[in-house]
């Protein structure tokens, strides 16, 4: 992917939606450009983030396998946001994260992720709106199975 492409698909992200085009652009060419193909991991169980990654395409998988064998799976699509929680909590990742597809991917190191929420108030409520989503989504999931709104 160009630049421009970059800055596209991220402009398409609510998260980055508030952002003015020269930090757009900046989080555009500070952000490590990174590509999966299927079945690669990303994301290891139990790993310390360094950043956040943005996946601009593709499909991922979050995993968590127990002892019996048995174990759960979130699948993700373009769009999402990984690696913010452990990040904002300072704990370890509690999933394995893997390439379901081929997968274009921005790494924000933690130092430019804090900037933006430091510098930008806009950026900060648009985290806490998508943090607050996805919280009520696992809330539903939990309580109501597997049917999501």
């Amino acid at each position: 992917m160009t630049l421009e492409a970059d800055i596209s698909c991220l402009r398409q992200l609510p998260l980055f939606q508030s952002l003015p085009p020269p930090r757009l652009k900046l989080v555009a060419l500070m952000g490590e450009k990174l590509h999966f193909a299927a079945g690669e991991q990303i994301i290891e169980e139990g790993d310390k983030p360094e950043g956040v990654y943005v996946i601009l395409q593709g499909d991922i998988e979050i995993s968590h396998e127990r002892p019996d064998g048995q174990g759960r799976r979130l699948q993700l699509h373009s769009g999402s946001l990984i690696g913010d929680v452990p990040l904002l909590s300072g704990q370890s990742a509690v999933g394995a994260v893997t390439a379901k597809s081929a997968v274009h991917a921005l790494r924000l190191p933690k130092d430019l992720f804090f900037e933006l929420l430091e510098t930008i108030p806009d950026f900060s409520l648009a985290l806490s709106r998508d943090l607050a989503s996805r919280l009520y989504r696992l809330a539903d999931i939990t309580l109501h199975g597997e049917k999501v709104h």
